[in-house]
This record gives structure tokens, C-alpha cells and sequence, in this order.
């Protein structure tokens, strides 16, 4: 039965890709057996030339991205109240021709594109045990979402992000998680109004499987102007460093409660600094005073090599309604102990020691706790109704997000390689607006977001139509835009270039569509 199944999932991609007609197909029920899925093809469209190392280069007009991706769902109802759940994926990429432009820069190391961005896991297979009236025990590859907030990361890390293939746009966070084998337990206490989550990761993962990942192979989401530039020959992986192996252990607890008309959350995670950073090799920089050890003598020659330290994080949630204003609110703190900063210009300015090197962030790690919070509201706006004539009140959400860096210090980089230094606080305003027609069916959205601090900002589009029980399309426009800081195409020797300067030349047309079964 199960062999029927998938090449009934395989007869759906084939004719999918071929514009033939689908029957109509519903999750599969075989006793305690349950299984569905999806399958999706995603494609971008370069809506301006980009940026490469030497400047201006093709790309209006091209396809960047052409992604086809298979998921199965299933569940197993098994003896004791014991369920057993699973989801595996598997996506293919088309190498588009601007795609091999970026290979012929260099881009993608020993790969091609396609060979890069496809892949195929099991991202989720785990047990779900209930252990008496209160605790249900979770074992296996899984993940789990903690926070308040839809984007820019505060207290979510118990797991690092996949950002490589679509950046920070995938609306549905559980497609970027990187998923990790842990025991998750859940334990209820009513006469408290709460219940305590424990979580230990006993570093089983395979590599790859901690921190965020961003394109420093030269791909589609390459910050500007390292389209075609393949970073790790350079300055490789290094998941067994000391500092942060990813077979070190971690763990966390988080207690959810109720206190009256307020939800409230605390919660302590030990875990690996979300964002990477570059350990320099102390024989390319003349780095002193640098708290983390060196590991090229397992890697040969290379200009330095990128860590995921670990860090401690204390976090607080809160929400509740505001009968006044009629919006639900949230808040949301992480508190993180000595998180890692590169440090260093190019320029000489903000070395420490006597380093020296040609290269931004260069010069060693320094650290710095860190406050993230984010304040949030949610309301539905009526008068939508009578302006836009949507047939419900549209939804409106708005984000405040801050970084508060506790012992700031100069020369501390946004990004290493990039000469813009972080300031002690940088503050992102987002805002969501989504209205409804047609019963539903058809749901535009706008998206919007600006960086307060460096400046910039980012504006996304979209229209969803869904037909019948099955069909999703949904077409969006991905914009950003910078404060004006380049003096030229693709100029990140600015020192006021920042965040959404890097984005330059990556403004594209987007379309989804999803077949669900």
C-alpha cells in the first residue's frame, strides 16, 4: 500500500510538470495510517540586472529560481495512545541560465546550481508518547517554534534556519527550520494554569544542522556584490570547532502559562549563536586577543573559518487584548549572554591589537550581551470594508523589533566583509496588511518593512487565489530598496551600506503553486 502511495505522489509531480490534468486526490487513510502532503513549484524572475564582483551584470528579465519540491505527511496511530509522525521532502531545481552566469563567476564551489540548491531529507520522523494524565514525551527529528514574532529572529532559536534558496521571504518558517533529533517533553500543570516544555538535543545531528545558513557560496541570494563568489574555499565550515561543536549537547526549558487575561512565557535556551561569524586566521590577520581558539591545522590554508559559538539566552513572552484600542498585543525579550561580533575595518579604523588585514570584520571576535525585543500588535481594521470593499475587516499586524548591543564597541561589523559597523541599537518596523475577497478565495497581502537605523527597507506584494480544496497560486513582487548611502550600482565599499544594501539587484517577480493532497 505504501509503495501505491508514492508513485501516486510521483504521477502527481510528473504531471505537474508537464501541464497535464490532476485528479482530484485526497490524504490517503489506510487504518491507522494517514498520509498527505503537497507538491510545489516556485519560480522567480529577475526584475533588474544584479550585482557581481565586477560591478554591473545581465540578469533583468532571467529566471533565478525554478524549484520544484514533493512533500509527504503521514501519521501512524500505534498501540499505548502512541502516535508516530513524518515528513519528507525532496525538492529539484532547473540550472537557469542565470544561474550558470553565477557558475561561470565561480559561484557554488565544486557544485553546479542545481546539485547546490536541490535536496532531500527526512525532516521530521518522531514519536509522540503520553506518560500518564500530564506528560507527553516527543523523541525524534523534530522542531519547535518558540516566540511571538513572524520574522527577524528574537527568542525562535532553538533551531538554526535554511536562508540559502529564498532568504528571508518564505512566509512559512517551518519550510526554512532546520530540523534536529531531541527529546522534547511537555508537562502540564493545571492547578497552575501552565505547562513546562524540556528540550535536549543530544548533538546526533548531521553537518550542517546548526545556525542559520546564508549564500556565502555566490548563488541568486548573495549579498551584493558577491554574486559568484564562493566564500567557503576561503574561509571554510568549521561545525567541530571547540567553541561550537555541533555534537555538543543542547537544551533548554520553557514555562507557558496564564496569569488572569494574560498568556506569559519564560525560558532559558543553551544553544548556538544563530548567525555565523568569522574566526580569523591568525596568520592572514596578526589577530590578538581573540577568546576563541584556531582550528587550521585540521583545514590547511585558509583565510579564517566560520563558527557558530554557544550562547546562553533568557527569554519573557507576554500578550494579551486591549479592550480600549481592540487589538491583542505581544512582547517578546531575549536576553543573550556574550554573543560573538566580528570586528575591524579595512580601513584601519576600529582594529584592536595590532591587526592588519584588507578585509572588514577581519581583526577577531569580540563579545557582547545582547538584548532582541520585539513589540507587536495585531487588530482588525473594519472601515477596510467601505474603502477597499473587502467582504471581511482586513488584518493588520505590526512589528517593532530592537537589538540592544549591552557592551557595544567600535567596529563591530553588521556583516563580516561588509564595512558597515554596528550601532548600540538598530531598530526594524514591519507591518502586514491582509484583506479578503471572493469568500476567501482570493487574498491579496502587502508586506512591508523598514530598517529605522541604517535605513532601507523592503515592500512585497501579493496576490493568493486558492480554487477548490487543492490548488493554491499565489503571485508576489519582492522590493527592496536602500537610504541612497551606495554612490554607484552595487558600491558596498559605502560605509553607511547596510542591511538593504546588500540586496541590490535582487528585486524580482515570484510566483507559487501548490497542489495539496
Amino acid at each position: 500500500m505504501t509503495n501505491k502511495k508514492n508513485y501516486s505522489s510521483l504521477s502527481i509531480a510528473i504531471a505537474l510538470a508537464m501541464g497535464g490534468i490532476i485528479p482530484q486526490a485526497n490524504a490517503v487513510d489506510m487504518g491507522p495510517v494517514q498520509i498527505d502532503g503537497f507538491i510545489r513549484q516556485q519560480m522567480s524572475m529577475n526584475l533588474e540586472d544584479t550585482v557581481g564582483p565586477a560591478g554591473r551584470m545581465d540578469g533583468e528579465g532571467e529566471l533565478s529560481m525554478n524549484r520544484t519540491t514533493l512533500q509527504l505527511e503521514w501519521s501512524a496511530d500505534l498501540p499505548k495512545d502512541i502516535v508516530f509522525k513524518g515528513v519528507a521532502r525532496k525538492s529539484w531545481e532547473q540550472r537557469t541560465s542565470f544561474l550558470k552566469d553565477l557558475e561561470d563567476l565561480g559561484g557554488f564551489g565544486n557544485e553546479n546550481a542545481r546539485e547546490y540548491y536541490e535536496d532531500s531529507e527526512i525532516r521530521e520522523a518522531y514519536l509522540e508518547i503520553p506518560v500518564g494524565d500530564r506528560v507527553l514525551l516527543t523523541l525524534g527529528k523534530q522542531q519547535v517554534a518558540w516566540g511571538e514574532t513572524d520574522f527577524f529572529q528574537a527568542l525562535d532559536m532553538v533551531h538554526g534556519f535554511d536562508y540559502t534558496w529564498r532568504s528571508f521571504l518564505e512566509p512559512a518558517n517551518e519550510d526554512l527550520r532546520k530540523t534536529s533529533i531531541m527529546a522534547n517533553a511537555m508537562i502540564d500543570f493545571p492547578e497552575a494554569d501552565g505547562q513546562l516544555q524540556v528540550l535536549y538535543r543530544p548533538g546526533w545531528d548531521s553537518d550542517g544542522q546548526i545556525g542559520n545558513s546564508y549564500d556565502i557560496e555566490g548563488g541568486r541570494w548573495s549579498s551584493s556584490p558577491y554574486k559568484g563568489v564562493y566564500f567557503p574555499g576561503a574561509t571554510p565550515y568549521a561545525y567541530d570547532h571547540d567553541d561550537g561543536d555541533q555534537d555538543d549537547a543542547t537544551y533548554g526549558m520553557r514555562w507557558n502559562g496564564q496569569w488572569g487575561d494574560y498568556g506569559y512565557s519564560f525560558a532559558y535556551l543553551r544553544t548556538h549563536n544563530p548567525d555565523p561569524v568569522m574566526n580569523a586566521n591568525p596568520g592572514f590577520a596578526n589577530v590578538t586577543g581573540d577568546s576563541y581558539s584556531n582550528n587550521y591545522a585540521t583545514q590547511g590554508f585558509s583565510f579564517g573559518e566560520v563558527i557558530f559559538p554557544m550562547i546562553d539566552v533568557l527569554g519573557f513572552t507576554l500578550n494579551g487584548y486591549s479592550e480600549a484600542g481592540d487589538f491583542v498585543w505581544s512582547t517578546e525579550f531575549a536576553y543573550i549572554k556574550d554573543a560573538p561580533f566580528n570586528v575591524g575595518d579595512a580601513t584601519g579604523q576600529f582594529i584592536p591589537g595590532d591587526c592588519t588585514t584588507v578585509l572588514d570584520g577581519f581583526c577577531g571576535i569580540q563579545e557582547s550581551d545582547v538584548l532582541r525585543t520585539m513589540f507587536r500588535i495585531d487588530k482588525n481594521l473594519a472601515f477596510t470594508q467601505d474603502l477597499l470593499g473587502t467582504e471581511k475587516p482586513a488584518f493588520f499586524s505590526t512589528q517593532l523589533f530592537n537589538t540592544w548591543l549591552l557592551d557595544h564597541e567600535d567596529g563591530m561589523k553588521l556583516l563580516v566583509g561588509q564595512p558597515e559597523n554596528r550601532k548600540e541599537h538598530s531598530t526594524l518596523l514591519t507591518f502586514i496588511l491582509a484583506t479578503s475577497y471572493m469568500n476567501g478565495r482570493m487574498t491579496p497581502e502587502l508586506v512591508t518593512g523598514f530598517d529605522l537605523t541604517y535605513g532601507g527597507g523592503f515592500v512585497v506584494p501579493s496576490v493568493t487565489y486558492t480554487h477548490g480544496d487543492h490548488w493554491r497560486f499565489k503571485v508576489e513582487a519582492d522590493l527592496f530598496f536602500d537610504d541612497g548611502a551606495q554612490t554607484g550600482f552595487g558600491d558596498m565599499s559605502a560605509p553607511d551600506a547596510s542591511l538593504f544594501s546588500w540586496f541590490k539587484g535582487n528585486d524580482q517577480l515570484a510566483a507559487t503553486i501548490t497542489y495539496q493532497f
